[in-house]
């Protein structure tokens, strides 16, 4: 199945609009400097917008792909036996979220993706591939279907 996230929020909004104000206003006093930088941030801001996230569960690998403007910008395949352990928890008043931990760096982080049963999924992807899970006591509470022995 396919999950998809954004990221964008009230937030993000709200500091863009902050940006092109005052880098307009510092253009129209002269500060080229300072206008230029403020823009630069805004407009970072703004192509934010067109990210989207995506992840595609199978019986045994996982597909991450980071999209902008609807082509793949960053993808990457994940077998069952490549994913070292994964971790569910919040992140946030709301949010759930989990990470995917292989023997690379960085782990994978999912937040905000929907539908919101991507997470029940994920967790029985790695029960069924023996990939040790590790559930979090807030996460339990806001989902009974996990339970904390995984």
């Amino acid at each position: 199945m396919r999950y998809i996230a954004k990221y964008p929020t009230a937030v993000h909004s709200f500091i863009l609009s902050l940006m092109l104000i005052q880098g307009t206003y510092q253009m129209l006093q002269a500060h080229y400097g300072r206008g230029v930088v403020q823009l630069s941030i805004g407009m970072i801001i703004l192509f934010s917008y067109f990210i989207r996230y995506e992840i595609k569960l199978d019986e045994t690998k996982v597909l991450y792909e980071i999209l902008f403007l609807g082509h793949t910008f960053y993808s990457k395949y994940l077998a069952a036996s490549d994913i070292r352990k994964m971790v569910f928890k919040r992140v946030g008043w709301s949010a759930r979220g989990a990470f995917i931990y292989t023997d690379k760096l960085l782990p994978i982080r999912l937040i905000n993706f929907k539908p919101d049963n991507m997470y029940d999924q994920l967790h029985l992807f790695g029960k069924k591939n023996g990939i040790s899970i590790v559930c979090r006591e807030d996460f339990i509470e806001h989902n009974q279907n996990v339970t904390k022995e995984s």
